[in-house]
This record gives C-alpha cells, sequence and structure tokens, in this order.
C-alpha cells in the first residue's frame, strides 16, 4: 500500500474537519452575539413599554466618535468693527448692543421684524438664507438650525442656531444664537437675536467612541429619571463645555434627552457620552491663574 498516499487522505481529513468545526463554532459565535444584542434591545424597549413610556422612531444602539474638545470665544465687538468697515449696510450697521466681549445681541427694527420673516412651514430653510446672508450675521454660515432645542410653540418662542463639529452641534451658550420671535399669521417675525461664537476649537485626544443614545436611556431609565406613563419627546447628541480654563473651554458630548411627564411638562435630562453618568451640574468650573 502506499504510505505517502495515505497520509495526505488522513491529512486532508483533518484538515476538512478542522475548516468546518471552525466554521461552525464562528457561525455559533455570532449567533450568540446577535441574540445578546437583541434581548437588550427588547430588554429596555420592554421595559418602556411596561410602564407606559413611549418614544418616537426607534432608539438607535448606534455607538458614533467624538472628541475632548477645547475653543476661545470670539471677541464680537472687534469682529463687528471689522465687518462695518466692509459692510457698510445690512442689519449688522445698527441695533447692536454687547455682554461684554463675546455676547452680541441685535435688535430688530419694526420696519426689520416686517421685512425678516420665518415661514413656519419652513422653519429650517429659511432660518438657513437668513443665516447666510453675510449682512445678517456674523460667521451665519457656521450654524444650523435646531429643531430640538428651539421653542416654536407657547407663549415664548425661540429659534435656535448652533456650531456644530464634523457633524455634531454644540448645545451650549458659548457657540449658539437665539432668536426671539413673534408668531403673526403663520409666520415668525423676528424681534431680536442674541450670539455668541467658538473660534480656535482643537482636539485634545483622539477621536473616542461613544456611548449609545439607547445606552443614555437606560442609564435614565434605571436612574428613575423617566417617570411612568411619559414620552420622550426627542433625543439629541450635542457638545457642551464642562470647564473654563483661564481663556480656554472645554467641551464634551452629551446625550440629551427631552421627557413629556403625565402632568405635561417637559425635562431635559443629559447624560456624559464618555462616561454614560448623569449630568446633574449645571455650573462650569472655571480654572483661573494663581
Amino acid at each position: 500500500m502506499d504510505f505517502k498516499k495515505i497520509e495526505w487522505i488522513f491529512f486532508l481529513a483533518f484538515l476538512g474537519l478542522n475548516i468546518f468545526l471552525f466554521s461552525s463554532y464562528h457561525e455559533a459565535m455570532n449567533q450568540e452575539n446577535n441574540v445578546i444584542r437583541s434581548d437588550q434591545t427588547e430588554s429596555i424597549q420592554n421595559r418602556l413599554a411596561s410602564d407606559d413610556i413611549s418614544y418616537s422612531g426607534n432608539i438607535s444602539s448606534e455607538s458614533k466618535q467624538g472628541y475632548y474638545l477645547s475653543a476661545e470665544q470670539s471677541d464680537l465687538g472687534t469682529v463687528l468693527a471689522q465687518h462695518r468697515k466692509k459692510n457698510p449696510t445690512g442689519l449688522l450697521r445698527s441695533g447692536i448692543t454687547f455682554d461684554g466681549l463675546s455676547t452680541l445681541t441685535k435688535t430688530f427694527t419694526t420696519e426689520e421684524s416686517e421685512k425678516y420673516k420665518i415661514d413656519n412651514k419652513q422653519t429650517k430653510h429659511s432660518i438657513t438664507e437668513f443665516l447666510n446672508s453675510q449682512n445678517n450675521v456674523l460667521y451665519g454660515d457656521e450654524y444650523e438650525f435646531m429643531t430640538n432645542f428651539s421653542t416654536l410653540e407657547g407663549n415664548s418662542l425661540e429659534i435656535q442656531a448652533s456650531q456644530s463639529y464634523e457633524g455634531i452641534p454644540f448645545h451650549d451658550d458659548t457657540a449658539e444664537i437665539n432668536f426671539m420671535v413673534e408668531k403673526d399669521d403663520g409666520v415668525y417675525q423676528l424681534t431680536k437675536y442674541t450670539q455668541t461664537h467658538l473660534t480656535n476649537i482643537e482636539q485634545l485626544r483622539e477621536k473616542m467612541d461613544l456611548y449609545s443614545e439607547e445606552e443614555a436611556i437606560q442609564t435614565l431609565y434605571v436612574n428613575n429619571k423617566i417617570p411612568s406613563s411619559s414620552k420622550i419627546l426627542w433625543r439629541q447628541l450635542a457638545y457642551s463645555c464642562i470647564v473654563k480654563v483661564r481663556e480656554k473651554n472645554v467641551y464634551v458630548p452629551i446625550w440629551y434627552v427631552a421627557i413629556e411627564t403625565s402632568d405635561k411638562s417637559v425635562q431635559i435630562e443629559s447624560v456624559n457620552a464618555f462616561s454614560n453618568t448623569i449630568v446633574t451640574n449645571n455650573v462650569v468650573p472655571k480654572v483661573e491663574d494663581n
């Protein structure tokens, strides 16, 4: 008998068996992982449903990425003076006041309010057009309309636009424009806006994985921040300032979750997207020189 031929037959048989066993093991592990993910998703959805907590859309388990960022607030007074030398006409020629160097307020005249109106059926399109006119707002094209952070119904109406970094907006009083408006016959009349702006935005660390929307909601749920018979109105990931170090601000990604309770009041909860911990302190600490 040809022993070399027999050795090759056994070798090929064992090789085929090992490949089969490895494929079976790999497939089983994938199925197990899918079951675990499915159980986790169903768990939070079922727990919300059991407490009569409703929400729109799907709660995402996608893990996004973000940064620790640093930035400085712009001296809008100096920027405005330079702008007026080049552009002596437009909304920025008058009605401007300042709170310090970084907060600009534009108050509209009656004629200006009549001229600049926002269609309430096309709010995003109308406000984007307004922002993109260089004579209306400093750095206007750097801001984007924020549906979730705007108040478009009720007595105190406000439209918010924010700066963003690599697709994640800022939700912070250092990087936004707040438009005060009055509703009149299907349109919003602009009466005033307040603006802050960030410059020299820098990454302090490499891009890092963030906790998902699903994980943030689960954290709020297990910590009794989402009451029974309530409704999750919206979820939004945004950068927020956590500390001021002399002229620099430090920002981290935060999950914001709006919850309407059974008595129709609305509360905004926030979760640090790096640590998945609830943000409870609204005071930003300042670090000064010794």
